[in-house]
């Protein structure tokens, strides 16, 4: 018998964090991630208890994310540029480092900010409210962003070891996968009318224990890479204009096909953010759609987990239109099922979950093709605007989904109500009409199962094949001619 080759041991005595630093950036990085988590899983739910106009609601969200989208791209430069260790205010708390002293002078704002946005004044006039929810929402954002960046940078300053870097980013990326989806499933059962706590104090109190999660990160971890060896001429940092973008983008057919997909299916998820509200009045119970999630989670994972090798066995692309059809049929046959049959539409959920969150993650394998091809037609490394451009359209997306839904909720006959929990929501018995509860079936289910399915109608014009795609990427190596190339390609490009 043949035995297997077994996998060459990591050689951990040649990383520079130690154990210790490599938790507290864990913890650190948990903390940061769930409280961004927690506005974006509640924002539009705390709008909807405040009584608000739902188109003043829905045009207050697309401007304040639209910024949201747009802040990245400068503070991220800013971030690159400035030296906050000569800063007058924040100079003597930023200490050493490069992209640590930024973390350290503005992540206590970050859990500040939140609580000021869930502190909104109750009894006001419906304007205060809206102006109240638009500055604190950017000074958020601000502190959001000064916290990201620095966070997501400073994996290249840790250490210079990319078996290191690595690990951390693949044991943090599991870390917070897992770690938003128990959270949501908590932060709903505290704010069910089944416990009655109101959002904003499940909120404010959360953020005091993320605080405390991201305070050892700024004390207790030192950046060993400060130089930024190996990091491929500091391009993961680099940022670029708007110009740029839309040059490269030009040049490459696949990649403006990937954006428009993404940018469909994104904008036109409008129901992301209304789970528990659609849960509490098409069911009577805010927890019940939290049943085809638990369920559904650990066949999620296993599907997640064997993603690379589905698409290295069957294609990138066979597996994600195959998935993302699934998913958008799935979806389609949820809302045709109707919310009253919620043994089926539980079933349906759980057997979309799968293949739908595969067909996400099938979709950022598509990236790094596109990057060699225009590589190959062009000469020009255009990685990092593509990741930027990535980044941009998944935020903007985010906002139309929002701002989408809730304007669509209130072209309908919807009852607005002031309540501070589903407790007290529960009490005030306010019933609403069938067409607005027909109209919250369609945003919640209809909407999305018609982005998916155009997402993948959209992918049906992505013509990069994955073997022709590592041709050009040996090509760009200097592995092969460029001659032997274009001889192997399957077809002219």
């Amino acid at each position: 018998m043949k035995s297997k080759e077994s996998k060459p041991k990591i050689d951990k005595s040649l990383w520079l964090t130690t154990k210790s630093e490599r938790i507290n950036y864990y913890v650190g990085d948990l903390g940061r991630t769930l409280e961004g988590y927690i506005v974006t899983a509640f924002m539009t739910l705390f709008l909807l208890f405040q009584g608000i106009n739902l188109i003043s609601i829905s045009a207050a969200i697309l401007v304040v994310k639209v910024i949201d989208a747009l802040d990245d791209v400068i503070f991220g430069f800013l971030i690159d540029k400035l030296n906050i260790k000569k800063s007058r205010l924040f100079g003597k708390i930023a200490g050493e480092g490069k992209y640590l002293p930024w973390y350290r002078a503005t992540f206590f704002l970050f859990p500040i900010f939140t609580v000021l946005f869930f502190l909104m004044p109750q009894g006001v006039p419906n304007a205060v409210k809206i102006g109240w929810f638009m500055v604190t929402y950017l000074l958020y954002d601000i502190s959001y962003t000064l916290v990201e960046v620095p966070m997501n940078s400073m994996i290249v300053s840790l250490t210079d070891n990319t078996e290191e870097r690595n690990s951390i980013l693949q044991t943090k990326g599991i870390i917070g996968g897992i770690a938003t989806v128990l959270a949501g499933i908590i932060w709903t059962f505290l704010i069910s009318e089944h416990v009655g706590i109101s959002i904003r104090l499940v909120a404010i109190v959360s953020s005091v224990i993320f605080f405390f999660m991201m305070l050892p990160l700024a004390t207790k971890v030192k950046e060993h890479n400060t130089e930024l060896k190996n990091t491929e001429d500091e391009k993961s940092t680099e940022r670029y204009n708007f110009r740029d973008m839309i040059k490269c983008v030009k040049t490459n057919k696949y990649m403006a096909v990937i954006l428009l997909s993404t940018l469909i299916m994104g904008a036109l998820a409008t129901g992301s953010s209304l789970g528990t509200y659609a849960s509490y009045y098409l069911y009577g119970d805010s927890m019940i759609l939290i049943i085809p999630i638990a369920i559904a989670f650990i066949p999620q994972l296993i599907a997640q987990l064997n993603t690379d090798k589905l698409c290295r066995k069957f294609g990138k692309k066979k597996v994600y239109m195959v998935c993302g059809l699934t998913a958008a049929l799935i979806y389609g046959s949820i809302f045709f099922a109707g919310y009253n049959n919620f043994v089926v539409i539980t079933i349906l959920l759980v057997l979309q979950a799968a293949p739908g969150n595969v067909a996400n993650i099938a979709k950022t394998f598509f990236t790094p093709d596109t990057i060699e091809y225009t590589r190959y037609k062009t000469g020009k490394d255009c990685s990092g605007i593509f990741f930027s451009l990535n980044a941009f359209v998944n935020k903007l997306t985010t906002s139309i989904a929002s701002s989408l839904g809730v304007f669509i909720l209130g072209l309908s006959e919807w009852i607005t109500v002031e309540a501070d929990s589903f407790e007290e929501l529960a009490e005030l018995n306010v019933v609403q009409t069938q067409s607005a509860l027909d109209t919250l079936w369609i945003v919640f289910m209809l909407i999305p199962a018609l982005g998916t399915l155009l997402s993948v109608v959209v992918m049906a014009f992505y013509k990069l094949k994955d073997d022709d795609a590592k041709l050009m990427a040996q090509c760009n190596a200097g592995e092969i001619s460029r001659e032997e190339c274009e001889t192997r390609l399957s077809r002219k490009y």
